[in-house]
């Protein structure tokens, strides 16, 4: 403590950084406690006034093999979030994904659930079909708005389409082979994907 000039003292104290309020209003004595003895200022700002999440993408997943995603954090259902993504595949081919997430938080520990839709243009080979895909995974706290996600799950092929002018519809081709061909297509397929995301 270090006393000035005009009888006013400055107080020092070796626990500067953490949180400390006034508390002006009619109490009894003991007063009121607004923050813990050792809670910081950091641990006090509400977190919850974040509403968006970015996210990149790697794997095998309904983005693609390289993704972006979007998500809008729902209040006041905590745990609930919905993305929009865009991915690249290596056939090559684009991904567009719309999903619904939801984040458990189960003493600490943090699983979630997805299912969304994706559509997936083939735009070398002049194809693109509508899927269904559901996903499980954990997600691990790096930093308080720095998330590492990874999901295992499927995806369903509801439907492949051939547009007009894809190679497939050349005039070599034998309709009725290449419509056996895209029957035996595997309907089911499996994803893996890890995400990196940030919170603002």
């Amino acid at each position: 403590m270090r006393v000035l000039p005009w009888g006013c003292a400055l107080v020092f104290s070796s626990a500067a950084w953490t949180a400390q309020a006034k508390d002006y209003r009619l109490s009894s004595p003991g007063g009121r406690s607004i923050y813990d003895a050792q809670e910081t200022f950091a641990e006090a700002v509400d977190q919850r006034s974040r509403r968006f999440v970015v996210e990149a993408a790697i794997g095998a997943g309904p983005e693609g093999n390289v993704g972006m995603l979007l998500g809008y954090i729902n209040f006041p259902v905590r745990g609930l979030e919905y993305y929009l993504g865009f991915g690249l595949e290596s056939n090559p081919a684009r991904q567009y994904t719309a999903a619904v997430r939801y984040l458990f938080n189960i003493e600490g520990y943090r699983p979630y659930v997805s299912l969304g839709y994706l559509f997936k243009d083939a735009y070398a080979l002049g194809t693109y079909t509508h899927n269904l895909f559901g996903e499980v995974g954990y997600s691990w706290v790096l930093h308080r708005t720095y998330h590492l996600t990874a999901g295992i799950g499927v995806r369903r092929i509801l439907s492949v389409h051939v547009r007009e002018d894809s190679t497939l519809n050349a005039s070599d081709v034998d309709p009725q082979l290449l419509d056996a061909e895209l029957d035996d297509i595997a309907r089911w397929v499996p994803t893996f994907a890890l995400r990196f995301s940030r919170a603002f």
